[in-house]
């Protein structure tokens, strides 16, 4: 997920990695294949299949010199959800879905 500036400066950056099985020695982001690599806690971090999830960033905008905290400003959010079968992108990974939105933050919104 990021979040850019109109101008285009990214601003803010974020991935989260959902996972059904123990990473690959218990760390990273590697998916771990036999017993021997699964050491770590297991947790299903997966996507729950016909459920909806809902994830929260918290974006702080900052506020360019000699500008009000109140203006208005617009920032481009986009969020895309990647599908890595092996835990990397280096190995057939491919884009699922793309989202992209214009956001206006300030007093009147």
């Amino acid at each position: 997920m990021t979040a850019s500036t109109k101008e285009g400066k990214e601003i803010y950056f974020q991935s989260k990695i959902y996972m059904p099985v123990p990473q690959k020695m218990g760390r990273g982001g590697k998916m771990g294949r036999g017993p021997y690599e699964k050491s770590g806690i297991i947790e299903d971090t997966g996507l729950p299949v016909n459920r909806m999830v809902q994830e929260r960033f918290d974006i702080l905008v900052p506020v360019p010199d000699g500008e009000s905290a109140e203006a208005d400003r617009e920032i481009d959010v986009a969020v895309k959800l990647w599908y890595l079968p092996y835990g990397t992108r280096n190995s057939d990974a491919f884009l699922w879905r793309e989202f992209k939105k214009k956001v206006l933050i300030g007093e009147g919104h």
